[in-house]
């Protein structure tokens, strides 16, 4: 009894301090969504009005479509090179592959807003990409100008920060596969490519899915990226949920919808981190 007491004391100190920055924001955030709230004036209930907003706004439905365009575009990018660089360095050893991961795995350590900025001075009209270009006596290009190109700029930043990531996670699972498997599998006359798609990539399911989650995550709600590099522009072209979220709340004000667009995208979050923990856990 006495050790369950100050299990409770002991506990205390960090529930109260999660209450104070978790669940009353997110209950507070809940009953804003419920009324009509500009400019830091509770207005009148509005019910799940501002819910009918999001849902029925076509603003919000092409941010969303946006977000996961490039969230499983980038998550593929990033998975698909992550394991063939994890492959590759697999296979090496020496100075030249730890350099390579080094390299590979800086965008991750550094911060979004320093790579951001960085690419996003490499990609406009004075940077050093149009410098190269004109060089070489070819167009310039304005990729992040062209709502063409500036989504594909976007997800191109977004997949190079997180390469490293990957490589990482899936290097340490073809690291953990026993050497034992692949002898047997070339004793029996196994070639590469049977070797990776019959034994490695297996193996490689728990790392490969984790990863993926994780990222997901990350991409989903990368609010750093979007803002430095393009703003959301030009028009919508780059305008993700998160700075859809951030314009409905600091641009319009409108604080009820952007609370109830918050919530949403706690809920699809949720969603995510259950997927996340049941594979985990019970899937893998």
């Amino acid at each position: 009894m006495r050790a369950n007491k100050l299990g409770a004391i002991l506990v205390a100190p960090s529930i109260l301090f999660l209450s104070v920055i978790l669940i009353i924001p997110l209950f507070f955030t809940i009953y804003i969504s419920l009324y009509d709230m500009k400019y830091l004036q509770l207005g009148n209930f509005v019910g799940l009005k501002n819910y009918i907003k999001v849902f029925t706004s076509e603003d919000v439905l092409s941010s969303l479509s946006i977000t996961f365009v490039a969230t499983f575009v980038g998550l593929f990018i990033s998975i698909v090179s992550g394991t063939l660089l994890a492959l590759w360095i697999n296979s090496k050893k020496g100075f030249t592959a730890y350099i390579i991961q080094i390299i590979v795995l800086i965008p991750w350590v550094i911060s979004m807003v320093v790579g951001a900025l960085l690419w996003k001075w490499i990609f406009n009209n004075l940077g050093l990409l149009n410098y190269i270009l004109d060089g070489i006596g070819l167009q310039e290009a304005d990729l992040l100008g062209n709502p063409t190109t500036a989504p594909i700029a976007l997800i191109f930043v977004i997949a190079w920060r997180t390469i490293g990531f990957a490589m990482v996670l899936i290097l340490a699972g073809l690291k953990s596969i026993p050497k034992e498997l692949i002898e047997a599998g070339q004793v029996d006359g196994t070639n590469k490519w049977q070797t990776f798609w019959l034994i490695k990539m297996p193996l490689l399911k728990t790392p490969i899915m984790v990863t993926s989650i994780i990222l997901m995550l990350s991409n989903f709600n990368n609010v750093d990226v979007p803002m430095v590099l393009t703003g959301g522009g030009p028009g919508d072209a780059t305008n993700v949920i998160t700075m859809e979220l951030y314009h409905q709340g600091f641009v319009y004000y409108n604080f009820g919808v952007a609370s109830a667009l918050s919530f949403i995208v706690l809920m699809i979050n949720i969603l995510l981190i259950s997927l996340y923990i049941r594979m985990v856990k019970y899937e893998i």
